[in-house]
């Protein structure tokens, strides 16, 4: 018998897959106009015949053709179930001789199905984190179908990049099968560590003209001097890790004048580092360790000789050429790549929203020219109105969602099906849904916008990865009553009606909160959200004051109806109505008297219905705040209190010595009155340094007179904070960014307390005059560090108290008494200040 084979390619299958052969017998050869008399399997073990016969096209009686029977080999193939496809092409005798018949005969060889997964020998990950590593990269073995030899390899490859990312780059992973006689296999996975080796030397080298020391701040995910580098796998090197350390090299070059700058592979050199051990007895040692080389190429520093706008841009709402020439950088600066992005940015921003004024439906896109002048060194810059309209969006998709729906992404992503493509859109909703918590940071590689260019349209696909409806996150800040820190859980879309269930437990030195709540969004179907929170409240403050002890201390419960609707993407309209029942116990050392206090232990109970109404305006540069408040009257309730609120918050960057760092300022105001009955002491504001850094709580305001006696009788007086029910207060800062999350921050602060008598009612405090409307300076410096996963900023400063209160009063029994503020004082918080 001699056989003609005729393979399908290798390269035509998926990697994973077998090959497949299709192979005629001598007599079968020469016929192609035959017919399929008869089909066969063989070698089947646990697979039926039926169900491959479903897979395939060819089908007895019919005429035999040569390319449909390759397409079934490889159908089979690409199945996965087989090691090896092959067909055997036979002729079979028969009596009638007007046509040809033929027998295919499929010869498999199935592979073992995998019956159980083991994985031994790491003393770094467990069986848990290695299920959870390999669930994320989807290689998890399924068990119960036949062996991919492929996706175990993977999966090995995989384990041995998680151990490299902990500083064990010789990790080994070997996989052991026991196949049994039953056509069942196990897999055990043996896993060698390896010792640790971490990266301790980065050095750049070739032609960097940027010092080492300036490059070793751009790379994050290799940096052995980095704090607690061990832990955060800083001194680990990952190829994928030191390929986005070479992206931040690269954007840093283009950015600072170097825009040919090219950064080389890294260069890996095992050195041997001699210590000595000292217990339990001295004796040398020897550790391996990494040095890092980066090849760097800056090449030729470039200026900018001159940037300009043509006259049809200028005409399409950017306006004058002379007006457009501020926006423009200046001539002989330092070339940056992401400057001339940033402004082509904006002037098309400023194009669009003057084609939407005058509702213009074809607007052009704003184009740069970049000229570059070798000889001199120099980038010439032109910014021009392009004749091409814009790619609108003909379609958005959302890929990899398991639990949260396809509008749950629409109403948050910057992009719409049907209007013109906005980069920056999109990049400002990814940022919102990665801030949401549910999803991991979403990548270029994650997005592929595919173009028609003769319908001048794109289609957006964008992959998301989830990591579950169940969220648990560190929440705190600084207030009235100190700085509190506390723990949230959220969980997402437990009923699928897109509703977020929080419950929390925050807390500090004079307070705790205790809420659970219950928003759900695009409410009733609009563009609002409603949430629904019942909260549980402790306070006990510890006022600054000559007298020791709480002023008072309060319980409160309550619950809150919140709704928002955003009538922009840069706007919010807010409104709340409350219910809270609050009893307060006050135990200050005093005598009844006309400053409002009683003796001994005083207990009062109180009832709030409030409705307020606010309007929130927030660019990211610059935030406005307005809000507004009532309780009482009509709505019920023991207090009667109108309260106001606004504030003005702008961050400029710095263009002079750093675009890294920024100016900040905030200004602020509030009030709170009573407009019928007596405002209780506790509605009061008792501010400290939220407002102006030095100061305790209380002491922003004025102070009053506190009468007691001793266990002899003797009358001593004191004073106590008054609270203040008028505060306004100014911050400016200057914000250099260090790096790592952390910043410092050096800061003035100006505000002043004030207590108006006739907005308190009949229960009005002796206030010293002479501690009244008095204007508290502070300047002093802050350092900032943003917990790493957590997102919550910690602060410490120390503040110089420039104005305070530095007097000396009289007392009613005819003593001296001498009131000041700290000069110099350390503190701290946790949460931004503004």
């Amino acid at each position: 018998m001699i056989a003609v084979y005729l393979v399908v390619a290798a390269t035509l299958l998926a990697p994973n897959e077998p090959c497949a052969q299709v192979t005629f017998d001598n007599d079968a050869s020469g016929v192609r106009s035959a017919a399929i008399d008869e089909i066969a399997f063989v070698g089947l073990r646990r697979i039926h015949p039926e169900t491959l016969t479903s897979k395939i096209t060819s089908r007895r009686g019919i005429a035999f053709d040569e390319r449909i029977v390759e397409r079934d080999a490889r159908a089979l193939a690409r199945l996965g179930w087989f090691a090896d496809v092959r067909v055997e092409v036979a002729s079979v005798e028969s009596s009638d001789n007007s046509r040809q018949k033929l027998r295919l005969t499929f010869a498999l060889t199935e592979l073992p199905f995998l019956t159980g997964v083991e994985f031994a020998g790491s003393r770094l990950l467990s069986r848990q984190q290695v299920d959870k590593l390999l669930a994320e990269k989807k290689l998890t073995p399924k068990l119960g179908e036949p062996e991919n030899v492929v996706s175990l390899q993977r999966a090995a490859r995989q384990i041995e990049s998680a151990l490299a990312e902990l500083g064990r780059p010789d990790a080994l992973v070997v996989t052991r099968r026991d196949e049994t006689a039953q056509a069942t296999v196990r897999e055990r996975f043996e896993i060698h560590d390896g010792p640790y080796v971490p990266v301790r030397r980065v050095t750049f080298a070739g032609d960097p003209e940027i010092s080492a020391k300036v490059l070793g701040r751009q790379m994050r995910r290799i940096k052995p001097g980095a704090w607690f580098a061990s832990l955060r796998g800083k001194d680990s090197f990952t190829p994928p890790g030191f390929e986005e350390d070479r992206a931040r090299l690269l954007a840093y070059y283009h950015n600072h004048g170097y825009p040919g700058a090219r950064i080389g592979a890294a260069k890996i050199l095992e050195y041997q580092e001699n210590s000595r051990r000292w217990f339990p007895w001295r004796q040398p040692i020897g550790k391996k360790e990494l040095a890092l080389t980066v090849p760097v190429e800056a090449g030729h520093f470039y200026r900018t000789a001159s940037a300009g706008v043509s006259r049809a841009l200028a005409q399409a709402g950017v306006g004058s050429e002379a007006q457009s020439e501020r926006l423009l950088p200046l001539p002989g600066g330092t070339y940056s790549a992401q400057s001339v992005e940033n402004l082509r940015r904006a002037l098309e921003m400023r194009v669009r929203a003057n084609a939407k004024k005058q509702d213009v439906q074809r607007m052009g896109c704003v184009e740069v020219i970049q000229t570059m002048d070798a000889e001199t060194h120099s980038v010439h810059v032109q910014f021009g109105l392009s004749l091409t309209p814009p790619y609108t969006v003909r379609r958005l998709e959302f890929s990899g969602m398991k639990r949260f729906p396809d509008r749950y992404f629409r109403r948050r992503i910057g992009v719409k099906e049907g209007v013109p493509l906005d980069e920056r859109g999109l990049e400002a909703g990814l940022a919102r849904l990665a801030r949401t918590g549910y999803f991991k940071p979403i990548k270029k590689e994650d997005i592929h916008i595919e173009p028609h260019d003769v319908a001048q349209s794109v289609d957006v696909t964008i992959r998301v990865e989830e990591l579950g409806q169940q969220r648990v996150s560190m929440v705190g800040g600084h207030g009235q009553f100190g700085s509190t820190l506390g723990i949230a859980y959220s969980l997402f879309s437990l009923l699928a009606r897109e509703e977020l269930l929080t419950s929390k437990i925050e807390g500090g030195p004079e307070s705790l909160e205790l809420a659970v709540g219950l928003a759900k969004e695009s409410f009733l179907g609009s563009r609002g959200s409603l949430a629904l929170s019942v909260f549980r409240m402790f306070l006990r403050p510890m006022l600054a004051g000559s007298v020791k002890g709480p002023f008072f201390q309060q319980r409160s419960e309550g619950m809150n109806a919140d709704y928002s609707y955003a009538p922009t993407t840069r706007e919010m309209l807010t409104a709340n109505y409350g219910l809270s029942y609050s009893r307060t116990s006050y135990r200050p050392p005093t005598a009844a008297g006309p400053n409002g206090l009683v003796a001994g232990d005083a207990h009062a109970t109180s009832s709030s219905h409030s409705v307020g109404f606010g309007w929130t305006r927030n660019t990211g540069d610059e935030q406005i705040v307005l809000a507004d408040s009532v309780s009482g009257a009509w709505l019920g309730g023991s207090e009667n209190l109108v309260r106001s609120k606004a504030e003005y918050a702008r961050i400029f960057r710095d263009p002079v010595f750093n675009p890294r760092n920024a100016w900040a300022f905030r200004a602020t105001f509030g009030g709170v009155g009573s407009y019928s009955g007596d405002m209780p002491p506790a509605a009061r504001r008792y501010s400290g340094d939220e407002f102006v850094r030095g100061l305790r709580d209380g002491e922003l305001g004025p102070q009053a007179v506190v009468f007691s006696t001793d266990s002899s009788g003797t009358a001593r007086y004191s004073t106590t904070p008054a609270g203040a029910n008028l505060i306004g207060a100014v911050n400016a800062e200057y914000r250099v960014h260090l790096g790592g999350g952390g910043q410092a921050v050096g800061f003035f602060d100006l505000g002043s307390g004030l207590l108006q008598q006739n907005w308190l009612g009949h229960w009005r405090p002796v206030v010293i005059d002479s501690t009244r409307g008095i204007v508290h300076g502070s300047t002093g410096l802050e350092l900032r560090w943003t917990l790493p996963g957590l997102g919550v900023p910690v602060r410490a400063y120390y503040a110089l108290n420039v104005l305070r209160l530095n007097r000396s009063v009289w007392m009613p029994d005819g003593s001296l008494l001498h009131l000041r503020n700290r000069l110099g004082a350390f503190g701290w918080g946790v949460g931004s200040l503004f």
